[in-house]
């Protein structure tokens, strides 16, 4: 009986096959023109709310600060859903 799991010493008959380790490379769709546009506007809608919440509780606006904060954490986790339900399909 043979065990797949056993490394094979080098002086081992070459033509017994050995099983492989490795697996085909999945590759992963591409984006759509749509969801590329979201992940886009998203990233920008982050990157607008967080220095508003910087400068809004810089200066004493904490109403402010807190929507600005509240929207770049949504996007956060939208972008997270986004990601993960890519990794999905």
């Amino acid at each position: 009986m043979t065990d797949p799991y056993r490394i094979p010493s080098p002086d081992s008959d070459p033509a017994t096959p050995r099983p492989t380790t490795s697996r085909p490379a999945a590759s992963k769709p591409a984006l759509s023109k749509g969801a590329l546009a979201l992940r886009a506007l998203l990233w920008l809608v982050l990157m607008a709310s967080a220095v508003v919440n910087m400068i809004a509780n810089g200066i004493g606006a904490w109403p402010l600060g807190l929507v600005a904060g509240g929207v770049a954490v949504a996007c956060i986790a939208v972008l997270i859903v986004h990601h993960v339900s890519r990794r999905k399909t």
